[in-house]
């Protein structure tokens, strides 16, 4: 049987009459190749729906998107803060701490990455250029699905068993990343400068944050394609 991943949306506006969800393609077509079956799930008010929504799924992906409001880990905004959504950044918190309280799998990429760091306990750099000076370009100018710079994996991570080396060429489209790392997760992966780039729970049995974007890349690097082949196949191994 195929496992049912969630995907977490974010609403964009279709015409000036009328609000939709969202989720760029890579996140479904990927899952969708990897044997599994994906099922969007809108952004809704009801935070008790969504509890039986996250029930139903066999695993979760939290999706990229907007930057997180400070608030949320103790802090004023910086000057140079991003577009917030509180309503997203609400529902989803809820949904990593209740997902992860199941223990449940969970994926999170860019934005999702830092909502499980902020979710348990963890900070932000607000704006990388600003508050860390001597960062790397993390906002990439090539196209979306190339590779901008390199990124060491720690031996021991689930990022080291999946790429099964110590070292990729990843995407970057990102200005805020994790600062103070949650309880009870490690760093699974870093930039050449220092930046976090991924992160995993060392009590759940599976959340792993991703900082890069290997959805971006799922089309043309069979590399970037063993992420999401690695979580549908764990998810599969757990299903009854």
């Amino acid at each position: 049987m195929k496992p049912l991943i969630g995907i977490t949306s974010t609403k964009v506006s279709i015409n000036p009459q009328a609000m939709g969800c969202y989720v760029a393609d890579g996140y479904y077509n990927g899952v969708a190749k990897c044997g599994g079956i994906p099922i969007v799930i809108p952004l809704l008010e009801d935070e008790e729906l969504i509890k039986e929504i996250i029930d139903r799924t066999d695993a979760l992906i939290f999706t990229g998107g907007e930057d997180i409001g400070p608030h949320h880990y103790g802090e004023m905004p910086h000057r140079f803060l991003g577009e917030v959504f509180p309503l997203r950044d609400q529902i989803e918190l809820m949904s990593v701490r209740y997902s992860l309280s199941k223990d449940k799998p969970i994926l999170g990429i860019c934005r999702g990455a830092q909502l499980i760091n902020v979710a348990m306990g963890g900070t932000l750099y607000q704006d990388l250029p600003s508050q860390m000076k001597d960062s790397s370009q993390h906002m990439q100018k090539a196209p979306r699905p190339d590779a901008s710079h390199y990124v060491s994996l720690q031996k021991g991570s689930k990022l080291f068993e999946i790429f099964q080396k110590g070292q990729v060429f990843s995407n970057s489209f990102h200005h805020q990343a994790v600062k103070d790392l949650a309880p009870h997760f490690m760093i699974a992966a870093q930039a050449e400068d220092g930046v976090v780039e991924g992160i995993e729970s060392t009590v759940h049995q599976f959340a792993l944050g991703i900082q890069w974007h290997p959805e971006m890349m799922w089309g043309k690097s069979e590399e970037m394609l063993q992420v999401c082949q690695y979580f549908i196949d764990y998810v599969k191994s757990q299903m009854n």
